[in-house]
């Protein structure tokens, strides 16, 4: 199976704060990465929580 990375975000317990991201995991899919994600870094109570396939991602470059 191949595993990829997930970027976890998340927002706190109160409405309207931005998501931020709080960390990774590795997994075989989204499933198994919004486990992971949950058991590693729910001791906050977030309100809502993210997983995303890094390779999602698009950078932005400032332009020169």
């Amino acid at each position: 199976m191949n595993e990829e990375y997930y970027e976890v975000f998340a927002a706190r317990a109160e409405a309207g704060e931005p998501l931020r991201n709080v960390g990774a995991v590795r997994a075989t899919g989204s499933r198994e990465a919004g486990i992971f994600a949950h058991k590693l870094y729910d001791e906050w109570r977030w309100r809502a929580m993210f997983v995303v396939p890094r390779r999602a991602l698009l950078p932005v470059i400032r332009p020169q």
